[in-house]
């Protein structure tokens, strides 16, 4: 049995039973597995999760029980067998049907039969079967042509309108550039370009943030450069609400939902390590990653502590020059990168979420001293947890002023969904 699509199945079946992190679960079984190709692994793997719903929409047609009495197991090979055979041209049809055939007889016996007459029947009628295009509903047609959720689909039709929810829906389903932040601390952007450009990787600039830069390569996290913290991974939207904040050297600036430290890296560079950054989150382990990407940064004016951003921590009231609330969302911005996101369920879409936002940004304002700032910040592209929540607060707290408010698009500016505002306390 192929160990590549062993791996693959392992990874999709797990993901399928459970609510894991693509990226950890696949991480996870590459090292517990060790397969030949791990490349191969990955493709396989986010390419089914990207075009799930798509590849459940044309197997609907292929299955006369239909899917919901389906188990995880076949419906898994299902998705696995069809991706290959519509997707991967370096992979011939015989060897996507037949291996697959082999694994339903180790994993599901009782299904193999159906697996293989589902896969072959696919092979001679896939120009005939209908597609996505032909729905009426918009809904189910952008659903299915993009796998995106139904709860997803309607709202971002309502709120950006067919052609808009299409680009930014295509987008989402692009693979992401790996960008870098550049540790001013140590060198400079182009110095940086220019080294990695000697060892054969490419290195772009970002016209979203001054110093961020994209890069072309393989073990990119291998590199010497990154062992000596000349920089780290962050979306040059990330680093661009913080280099909106403005930090400055000698400021004293609280994180509320540090991890898993960007933002908190950027102030530290910015403020050319003089000053305090309080960073804060409600799990240790992320709070010691922290600690340990900063001192390979060159970092130390970061300072770590457990705390939940809705508590209110008396002892920091009005000590903060600068505040960085950078609030759980619905992830609807960085879709392209944890593809898993477009298929989880949320409740009134993320109205209640929203309330929680809300109250994070009412607590976290607390911090701030007369005419201080706060970024208020989401990965989502949801107005209802962006705009929304902001107007509420200015609603109800007059001592504050909108500065500034950016929503960054995949389908606009190529970096993941990411909205930043920039708020003053005035009295």
């Amino acid at each position: 049995m192929d160990i590549n699509r062993k791996t693959a199945y392992y990874t999709l079946l797990r993901m399928e039973k459970n609510t894991s992190y693509s990226n950890i679960e696949l991480n996870n079984q590459i090292r517990t597995m060790k397969p030949d190709s791990p490349a191969f692994v990955r493709d396989l793997v986010y390419g089914v999760l990207e075009n799930k719903l798509y590849l459940d929409y044309l197997l609907e047609q292929l299955v006369k029980r239909g899917l919901r009495k389906l188990d995880a197991e076949p419906h898994v090979l299902l998705r696995m067998g069809i991706y290959q055979l519509m997707f991967m041209d370096s992979v011939p049809d015989y060897a996507a049907v037949n291996e697959t055939v082999k694994m339903a007889k180790k994993f599901c016996f009782y299904q193999t039969k159906m697996i293989n007459g589902v896969l072959r029947n696919f092979q001679r009628s896939r120009e005939t079967l209908k597609q996505p295009i032909h729905e009426e509903d918009p809904v189910k047609r952008f659903s299915a042509a993009y796998s995106f959720d139904p709860w997803i689909t309607k709202l971002w039709l309502d709120q950006y309108g067919e052609e808009r929810a299409a680009s930014l829906m295509a987008a989402s389903n692009l693979v992401p550039p790996f960008t870098v932040r550049v540790n001013t601390l140590k060198t400079t952007p182009e110095e940086l370009r220019v080294r990695l450009g000697e060892r054969g990787i490419q290195a772009y600039y970002s016209q979203v943030s001054k110093n961020v830069l994209t890069l072309e390569g393989h073990g990119l996290l291998e590199l010497p450069e990154y062992t000596e913290g000349l920089f780290f991974v962050q979306d040059a939207g990330s680093a661009a609400s913080v280099e909106a904040l403005e930090p400055r050297p000698g400021d004293t600036v609280i994180d509320v939902c540090a991890a898993p430290g960007g933002k908190s890296f950027v102030c530290a560079e910015m403020m050319e390590n003089t000053g305090n950054v309080y960073s804060f989150d409600i799990y240790e382990k992320k709070l010691e990653a922290i600690e340990k990407h900063a001192r390979r940064l060159g970092i130390d004016i970061i300072h770590t502590a457990l705390n939940n951003a809705e508590e209110l921590r008396t002892d920091l009231v009005e000590t903060a020059d600068k505040v960085i609330c950078d609030v759980p969302c619905t992830g609807l911005g960085v879709v392209r990168r944890k593809p898993e996101i477009k298929y989880r369920k949320v409740k009134n879409e993320g109205r209640d979420l929203a309330k929680k936002q809300l109250q994070i940004l009412q607590t976290s304002s607390k911090y701030l001293k007369k005419g201080g700032y706060i970024i208020y910040s989401t990965c989502t592209v949801n107005k209802i947890e962006n705009a929304d929540v902001v107007e509420n607060f200015l609603k109800n707290n007059s001592n504050f002023r909108l500065i500034h408010s950016r929503q960054l698009m995949p389908n606009g500016e190529g970096t993941d969904g990411f909205y930043y505002c920039k708020l003053k306390k005035k009295y």
